[in-house]
């Protein structure tokens, strides 16, 4: 019975000897892959090894095509970790960069085969980009990459399908990213994001870097469609809410209380007191020979019968020097 146990141990053992050497390949083939694998979506691309200790990760999405330049382990292999060090990014905006003695160029003569140059002491090599996705990539604009600040970047992009957003850190190993579309164009609430006007003819990725309102929005408009491209979507555009007019100002009420008046009522009792120091005219008729008779009363004593009484008198002198004349002729 001993030699039986000892027999099967000795075949566990040697079992296990056996299997070792595969257990080990087989994870260190798979891990590579899982690590692959949790490369956002944003930074995944084709890496290959242009340099010792540098990879080229070859991308040609929805951004258009892009080169990121990153540094990795001098022992690197493909189906390493590639997620290294950001040292250059190639695009449609910046189509060369030199790093470590490489100079890097993304040709895009034919843009549906865009392809990356490497030059290095006399000798050029190429690589070509993936290709791009079928006929909606064609139609796909240029990339305008704007910086948010606070370490943040998007990428914008015009498709036949709207207007596209992709928020993302400019620090590679941040993996925080925000996707904004024509159907759904406003962020999430820890970051003020949105697109204006997201079905009409001139988009525009409105964003702020710090909350509140009394910060200032940033503002930029989207690139556009490649010439002969179209919308899948009817335009329309937005309706601003209208602006209330301001009203008119009311009037305000006067606090000035009025000065009081100092023209004396005219009554029963003072009408004579109102005549002093003003010129009376005796109507024609009332004297003889159209004389006119003109008075300025001082004291109010004079009155019409004074005035009758001195017009008796001037008719009587005048009778008595018309008889004397008729006497003496």
């Amino acid at each position: 019975m001993r030699t039986a146990l000892r027999a099967s141990i000795a075949t566990a053992v040697l079992t296990g000897a056996l299997l070792a050497p595969v257990a080990g390949t087989a994870y260190a083939a798979t891990t590579p892959q899982a690590a692959a694998a949790t490369v956002p979506a944003r930074y995944a691309g084709t890496p290959v090894l242009i340099d010792t200790g540098v990879v080229a990760v070859l991308r040609n999405a929805s951004e258009g095509p892009e080169v990121w330049i990153r540094a990795v382990s001098a022992d690197w292999k493909p189906g390493d970790d590639y997620m290294g060090r950001a040292l250059a990014t190639l695009d449609g905006e910046h189509p060369k960069a030199s790093v470590s003695g490489l100079e890097l160029r993304l040709v895009k003569e034919d843009p549906r085969h865009p392809s990356l140059t490497v030059a290095k002491g006399g000798t050029t090599r190429s690589y070509p980009l993936p290709q791009a996705p079928t006929a909606p990539a064609d139609c796909v604009s240029r990339t305008e990459q704007v910086d948010l600040g606070a370490g943040l970047q998007a990428d914008l992009t015009m498709s036949p399908k709207g207007p596209k957003v992709v928020m993302h850190g400019s620090d590679p190993a941040d993996t925080w990213t925000r996707t904004l579309t024509r159907t759904h164009p406003k962020g999430a609430s820890d970051y003020f994001s949105r697109i204006n006007n997201p079905s009409g003819a001139k988009p525009v990725f409105e964003w702020k870097t710090q909350g509140g309102d009394d910060v200032p929005s940033g503002f930029a408009d989207f690139p556009a469609l490649p010439k002969g491209c179209t919308l899948d979507y009817q335009v329309t555009e937005e309706t601003p809410a209208p602006k209330p007019e301001p009203s008119a100002p009311k009037p305000e009420p006067s606090t000035a209380e009025p000065e009081p008046s100092t023209a004396t009522p005219v009554t029963a009792t003072n009408v004579s007191a109102r005549t002093v120091g003003q010129t009376t005219v005796v109507p024609q008729g009332s004297v003889a020979a159209g004389a006119e008779i003109a008075s300025e009363d001082t004291d109010n004593s004079i009155t019409v019968a004074a005035g009758a009484g001195l017009l008796a008198v001037f008719a009587a002198l005048g009778a008595t020097v018309l008889r004397r004349r008729r006497s003496h002729s």
